[in-house]
């Protein structure tokens, strides 16, 4: 068998991702001859050429391809091989979930209904919560909403009621329920930097974007003035003390808010699954 070491392989695929040995040895922390020799002692193993030296930079050979196609396998594998022996140990890592202020308290309830994990809760801001997720930074995290989901399984733990924000001299304002296409005619207040499938949520097809806002006190002061209206999680709004000029409607027609976990798909953690069964709505 050849003798190749699992640092010639991250230097390989640091080659393929970098485009080239100057660029690699950079983010490596090396020197580039030191780098050119560790490459060239992993072609003397492998008995093949891994790079096409070029004027300007280096290319994969064909093999080399193949070579750096099964290193990330390898390192994927080694990975997983490594997280799951520390779960078997007693000294395990805890499962880091990431939740928004808002469905802080959710988690913690779903958290102890779950005493068999060791569970650490993380405070997430949703600007930057799914990428905290990508990242690694956490295992899991609490969502709500619509988002984008490349890369990431998800399990529905409940759904929340979602209802109509306007302000206090709205022609509807005295109802308790409306329907969604009474609704029609008003702009809808959305989030700032909100992706394709968050703005679709927020805005539920509203014909008429409002303005958008960057968090809650925006949000009620654009709604008190009558620039728009906004839909919301039921829950989000009563955690909070609500200006004396808006008012709360149910609205009949409009989907409901989606609470979820989320996880990189590429996750194999048997404790990662456990918590996810026993947050869904069987396993409860």
């Amino acid at each position: 068998m050849p003798d190749v070491e699992l640092r010639q392989l991250r230097y390989l695929i640091a080659v393929a991702e970098q485009g080239g040995i100057s660029h690699a040895a950079a983010s490596l922390g090396m020197t580039q001859p030191a780098l050119s020799r560790a490459i060239a002692t992993l072609e003397r193993s492998v008995g093949v050429s891994l790079l096409d030296r070029l004027p300007r930079g280096s290319a994969l050979t064909a093999a080399g391809e193949v070579l750096v196609d099964r290193a990330r396998l390898i390192h994927r594998d080694l990975a997983t091989a490594v997280r799951q022996t520390q779960e078997a140990s007693a000294l395990r890592p805890p499962v880091r979930v990431g939740a928004r202020a808002c469905d802080y308290e959710m988690l913690g309830t779903l958290i102890a209904a779950d005493p068999g994990e060791h569970i650490e809760p993380v405070m997430s801001h949703w600007r930057t919560q799914l990428e905290s997720l990508r990242s690694g930074a956490v295992d899991i995290a609490l969502l709500s909403g619509e988002f984008d989901e490349t890369g990431l399984d998800t399990a529905l733990v409940t759904t929340q009621e979602r209802v109509a924000v306007v302000p206090g001299d709205h022609p509807l304002a005295g109802r308790s329920v409306v329907d969604r296409t009474d609704l029609l005619a008003d702009r809808v207040i959305g989030w700032a930097g909100s992706t394709a499938p968050e703005r679709v949520y927020w805005l539920d097809g509203a014909p008429l974007a409002g303005p958008e806002v960057e968090d809650l006190l925006q949000l009620f002061v654009h709604v008190g003035h009558g620039d728009g209206i906004a839909f919301m999680p039921l829950p989000m709004v009563q955690e909070v003390a609500l200006p004396q000029s808006i008012r709360l409607i149910k609205v009949q027609g409009l989907a409901p808010a989606r609470v979820r976990l989320a996880w990189r798909t590429e996750q194999t953690s048997i404790r990662i699954a456990r918590f996810v069964a026993a947050c869904s709505p069987a396993g409860r």
